[in-house]
């Protein structure tokens, strides 16, 4: 059975760890890639040689293909969507046979 397809009791602590675990570690080197690309186009503005600018254009080019790579790879953020609201479903409450509730 897949993630998807599982019970929630089937969903452990650890599987929820380590989908957490993962997901921090693409988050935190997306925000890398990005802060990195941004300051690479910063300095590439306002650098005079040419020789660095195509230096700097071939850095910015590196981290926005990986950008792009790993934004394409983020499937693990729905997976623990569904991990999530699987582990707070409950069984479907039978109604009340008589329609009362006392």
């Amino acid at each position: 059975m897949t993630q998807l397809t599982a019970p929630p009791e089937a969903v452990d602590g650890a599987q929820l760890s380590k989908l957490s675990v993962s997901i921090r570690g693409k988050l935190q080197f997306m925000d890398y890639l990005v802060r990195a690309a941004v300051a690479d186009v910063e300095r590439f503005q306002d650098e005079p040689d040419p020789g660095t600018r195509i230096f700097i254009k071939q850095l910015v080019e590196m981290h926005t293909a990986n950008l792009r790579q790993e934004s394409q790879n983020l499937r693990a953020i729905a997976d623990l969507c569904n991990m999530l609201d699987a582990m707070v479903q409950t069984p479907q409450e039978q109604p009340y046979s008589s329609g009362d509730p006392s």
